[in-house]
């Protein structure tokens, strides 16, 4: 397993983390066995959220843990606030009461004293930035949380909050069929205020992977050119995966980490071998015209460089 540093934190995580929405009670003995296999892997980030299960995620989590005898020192627990359920329907509220009270939930959930990564779940419009901050700041000082993060943050959302708390990572939507933190700013801004990426879904759902079968029901505008399309992404991820020996989804984890400032995938399992898996994508080196390879073909265009559509060299 490869590391690097949270944020400007001056502590080391792992290149892979655990995303642990998975972890369900229903497969309780399993989703305890797969964290125990992420920590003997060299794991040490795990990331869960309130809302996980309603907070059974959280349990199970803290559970593990415990059960594994894990050093609560050696592991980097991450988790996130402010969803407000009303008629099965979520809200999002990030004022200050409801951010601490959300917290000391999670901390009895979790049976932990703090948690490592606090990151409010979403935007709440109707919360000042100054509010949310000031009560992330409480909490640190409380000694409840150690360091603030951001999940699904604009660029501009994260200057906002940045004003008055300091971010030490985004956690966002990230995979090879949708490149939006490229290219609306969401991975430079991450570099101007060093600051990690925490990729959820990073295998479009476990379509990467190449095992999964491609859905024949979509939404709305969504279509049989979805499916033709999705279908010749795979096919192509798959050759380029051949060339190294390794597997569709263990190349497209690769694709990330290998961006610039610490880009992390959360690989999202309840399952030992799926992690095992994940895990040895950290020690995959991607050449740079298969990173840009990998680019054109999720995003199914050429990319453009200053108004001018980028020539893969390949193409010549």
């Amino acid at each position: 397993m490869k590391y690097v540093e949270l944020g400007t934190t001056g502590q080391e995580v792992s290149l892979v983390a655990l995303g642990c929405l998975s972890l369900t009670p229903s497969a309780k003995e399993r989703s305890i066995a797969t964290v125990h296999r992420a920590y003997e892997l060299g794991i040490t980030l795990y990331d869960t959220a309130d809302i996980y299960g309603d907070g059974e995620s959280e349990k199970l989590l803290g559970e593990a843990i415990r059960e594994g005898n894990i050093p609560r020192e050696k592991v980097v627990i991450a988790s996130k606030c402010a969803a407000l359920r009303y008629e099965n329907v979520y809200t999002w509220n990030l004022s200050a009461d409801y951010i601490k009270e959300c917290c000391e939930k999670s901390l009895k959930r979790l049976g932990m004293e703090y948690i490592d990564l606090y990151q409010p779940h979403r935007i709440d419009y109707l919360a000042h930035p100054e509010e949310t901050a000031r009560a992330l700041e409480d909490l640190k000082t409380e000694g409840k949380i150690r360091h603030v993060g951001v999940s699904n943050y604009s660029p501009d959302e994260i200057r906002a909050i940045s004003a008055y708390t300091r971010v030490e990572a985004l956690q966002t939507l990230f995979h090879l069929l949708i490149q939006e933190p490229l290219e609306i700013g969401l991975a430079a801004v991450c570099l101007e205020k060093k600051m990690n990426m925490l990729c959820y879904s990073p295998l479009a759902g476990g379509l990467l992977t190449g095992n999964k079968p491609l859905p024949h029901t979509f939404d709305q505008g969504y279509g049989d050119w979805q499916e033709q399309r999705e279908q010749g992404v795979v096919a192509q991820v798959k050759i380029v995966a051949e060339r190294y020996g390794v597997t569709p989804g263990q190349i497209s984890l690769a694709w990330l980490m290998a961006l610039p400032g610490g880009v992390i995938p959360l690989v999202g399992t309840g399952n030992p071998d799926h992690i095992e898996e994940g895990a040895k994508a950290a020690d995959i080196t991607l050449a740079r015209d298969d990173w840009y390879e990998l680019s054109i073909i999720g995003r199914g265009r050429r990319m453009r460089w200053r108004g001018r559509p980028y020539v893969y060299l390949k193409d010549r």
